[in-house]
């Protein structure tokens, strides 16, 4: 089975990490699918797409949340039916899912340097830090504060306006990021994974 991290965080957190190496049969015969499920599959175009959605299924059996109980609100934000709160990733081969009873968001994605390209788009005062800006490290700024916009559904929300996040602690692999609008100030536990393949983070809401 391709879990390549299933990491207990706490008492009422859990995080999986799933590399994807499987067929799309062999990842829809390990789970049942909802009505709802099998609909949102077939609407998905590419290989790529379906075993990315196979692979999150996967991580939930794992979690034992049932397929039924896992809804979308009109903003695409998951949930759980009467359960813990959810956030959902997936990267090429790559899918991680972290359920918490606090409010969470997670993001991975592989290794690429088209992000330094944008860096401009999603970084502002992150960019004043001394620590050279490389591809992992922008990355992970990229995962944090996608992490923070999937924990938080504010519409509008502007990357390098709303969110902020001090300099990485690379021996720790954590930081402090806060969401701010206005008198609206929400304060994040902060942690990040570099690998060779891929990047990740996922935040906590304090």
């Amino acid at each position: 089975m391709p879990i390549i991290e299933d990491l207990k965080l706490s008492e009422t957190s859990r995080l999986i990490i799933w590399e994807i190496s499987e067929t799309i049969n062999e990842l829809k015969t390990k789970v049942l699918l909802s009505e709802n499920s099998l609909k949102l599959l077939n609407q998905r175009k590419s290989e790529v797409q379906k075993k990315q959605f196979l692979a999150i299924r996967n991580i939930l059996s794992e979690l034992s949340i049932d397929d039924r109980d896992m809804k979308y609100e009109e903003s695409g934000r998951p949930y759980v039916i009467g359960g813990q709160n959810i956030s959902l990733s997936h990267s090429d081969t790559f899918a991680a899912v972290i359920l918490s009873d606090n409010v969470v968001g997670i993001d991975i994605e592989i290794m690429h340097d088209r992000i330094l390209k944008i860096k401009d788009k999603f970084l502002e005062t992150e960019l004043n830090y001394p620590e050279k800006l490389e591809v992992a490290t922008a990355l992970i700024y990229w995962n944090i504060k996608e992490s923070i916009f999937k924990a938080v559904p504010k519409e509008g929300l502007d990357f390098k306006k709303n969110i902020l996040v001090l300099p990485l602690n690379m021996k720790k692999n954590t930081t402090k990021s806060w969401f701010i609008d206005n008198d609206e100030i929400y304060s994040f536990e902060t942690h990040f994974k570099i690998s060779k393949k891929y990047t990740l983070a996922f935040v906590i809401k304090n």
